[in-house]
């Protein structure tokens, strides 16, 4: 019988964090504890589960492999000490499956160099699997999880490595997913994850050029049946975590996906709920919706003030006037409106970054919260292509959503990029405070920093 070990790798910590980033996240996390009273950042390890193991575990048994977990998130990002616990837990034959960020892809490579030739055989997935060089590991999964795949790894017993891609169908799939998630190897989270994740679909029919789900091009829906299993299995494994985040990358593409939701969760009390959706997606039957499902925050991905720049990054809008009407639905609905604001896009220039900040300004009432990243050009991201040779910076270990941007932006320089990402973290930290009591010492700080 083929055996699989599923590894969630250690994170190496390549330097320290942003202190006006920390400083806004510390601020961030008193408004949403505020609200959410029960969410909480744990102290050691991931603060979500990795998702992507209960699912592969599942899709493990439906091809008849046996797999065991192997969590190294807390032992120390060391090459020999990853190795070694490795070897202890398989055996020659026996598959290592891992999907590393970019901050640990090379730990992932050096690791399978010294298990490739102790006989095991690595397979890499995620969104940096595709720049493995040649040979590097056994097998290269890009895109979706899915049987096809799992068959693959059960063919892989007595042979040859490659490469393994689920092609993209646009649109809505006619394909469902009729299996659920199983989450047995991670019962060790519950009770140290302040949320969970639910995904009544997957995939997204948007194709915006900085987005990392974009290469799907297509929406696949989860049958009812799975979903209420895997519901099941949070009542079960987790029952004490009553916050879910909807996975969903763009809540609303599906009509019976949302009814999906609310289905499953009409009687089970208790549950409150976080949604990512696209600006397009915001629609009355959608509100309705959400507020039926118990949803109480909304995130929404707002790049730019800059419409005409959005256009040329493939980022599909009615324009400004229309972003801000949706915001105002939506904040009017009862709903809390989180904005997922990025810098270092490759078309940013000057002007849209004050039309950007401008608008935070005028709309400050109506925002909540913000998730904030500097754009990181990885391999799935539909502009990859057209931005590889503008990369300066290939150790992956600063490719980071925190940090400096790692190409060169066609009409800044990357160090003025980043002055313009921390103009808007001032932005952000001075509207999330306002909300919270006063704290003299931060406020003058940030204003100082946007100056």
């Amino acid at each position: 019988m083929l055996r699989s070990c599923v590894v969630q790798l250690p994170f190496p910590s390549t330097q320290e964090p942003d202190r006006r980033l920390s400083d806004y996240y510390l601020d961030y996390d008193r408004a949403f504890r505020a609200f959410f009273p029960e969410y909480f950042i744990p102290s050691d390890g991931l603060w979500e589960m990795p998702l992507w193991v209960a699912h592969l575990t599942a899709l493990l048994d439906t091809a008849g492999i046996d797999s065991t977990f192997q969590d190294l998130s807390r032992i120390p990002a060391d090459v020999t000490a990853c190795t070694e616990a490795l070897m202890s837990a398989t055996a020659p034959g026996d598959l290592v499956l891992a999907s590393p960020l970019a901050q640990n892809l090379r730990l992932a490579l050096d690791v399978a160099k010294h298990l490739e030739a102790e006989g095991r055989r690595v397979v890499l997935g995620g969104n940096m699997a595709p720049l493995a060089p040649e040979g590097a590991v056994h097998l290269v999964h890009r895109g979706q999880l899915d049987t096809a795949f799992v068959r693959r790894l059960a063919a892989l017993h007595g042979a040859g490595g490659g490469t393994s891609e689920r092609p993209s169908v646009r649109g809505l799939s006619k394909d469902r997913i009729t299996w659920a998630p199983d989450y047995r190897h991670l019962d060790g989270y519950g009770g140290k994850v302040p949320l969970l994740r639910l995904n009544a679909s997957h995939g997204c029919l948007y194709e915006c050029a900085f987005c990392g789900d974009a290469w799907s091009k297509s929406l696949t829906l989860v049958d009812k049946g799975a979903l209420a299993a895997e519901v099941d299995q949070f009542a079960e494994r987790f029952p004490e975590t009553r916050l879910i985040y909807i996975g969903d990358k763009t809540f609303g593409q599906s009509r019976e996906a949302v009814q999906n939701l609310i289905d499953v969760f009409r009687d089970r009390p208790g549950y409150r709920f976080i949604a990512q959706t696209h600006v397009m997606q915001v629609k009355e039957w959608v509100i309705d919706s959400m507020r039926e499902l118990g949803v109480i925050a909304v995130e929404l991905g707002f790049e730019s003030a800059d419409s005409q720049m959005l256009k040329r990054l493939a980022k599909l809008s009615r324009g400004l006037d229309h972003y801000t009407g949706r915001i105002r639905e939506l904040s009017d609905a009862g709903l809390k409106v989180v904005l997922n604001l990025m810098g270092g896009l490759d078309e940013e220039t000057e002007e849209s970054h004050r039309q950007t900040l401008d608008w935070l300004d005028e709309n400050s009432s109506r925002l909540w919260l913000f998730n904030l990243y500097n754009f990181v050009p990885y391999p799935l991201v539909p502009d990859f292509p057209r931005l590889r040779d503008r990369i300066f910076d290939w150790d992956f270990s600063r490719w980071r959503e925190d940090a400096p941007v790692v190409y060169r932006p066609a009409h800044l320089s990357p160090e003025r990029s980043w002055e313009l990402f921390q103009e808007k973290v001032a932005t952000a930290h001075r509207i999330v405070r306002a909300g919270l009591p006063a704290r003299p010492d931060l406020l003058a700080a940030a204003e100082l920093e946007a100056r």
